[in-house]
């Protein structure tokens, strides 16, 4: 076929699938238990990162006052509430989940692309005329 008479073809065929909009056209998802994990990770970390902040904008570390003794560690100790926060997000790396992060989409069997309307209309037909079978 010539570049003109595949044209039409080319159409017809892009007309038949899109990608996937549950895996964006990649064939893997993050599996949900490593999305929880994910999201908790996440969590830790901003609250840590706010226990800092608030750490640093205490009053013993106003640059106009004399520094403040905290225990026996001294000034430079953090707040235990920072301390407490940090051991929670090691506990949290070593209970990372067991097994792959991504699995196969189920959306799209892994192939990353889904039938449209037009596509599925079509199979439909086949089908119906025992040109296909579903897997």
């Amino acid at each position: 076929m010539t570049g003109d008479a595949a044209e039409p073809w080319a159409r017809f065929l892009a007309a038949l699938e899109t990608g996937c909009g549950t895996c964006g056209g990649t064939g893997g998802v993050v599996r949900e238990e490593w999305r929880a994990w994910h999201r908790q990770a996440d969590e830790l970390v901003r609250v840590a990162q706010a226990a800092r902040r608030a750490a640093d904008m205490a009053p013993e570390k106003a640059p106009h006052q004399e520094p403040v003794t905290l225990g026996p560690a001294g000034p430079a100790a953090e707040p235990s509430i920072v301390a407490a926060i940090d051991r929670a997000i090691d506990d949290h790396m070593r209970a990372r989940p067991q097994g792959p992060e991504e699995e196969m989409c189920g959306a799209c069997r892994g192939s990353g692309v889904v039938l449209t309307p037009t596509g599925r209309r079509l199979a439909e037909i086949l089908a119906r005329h025992g040109f296909v079978r579903d897997r």
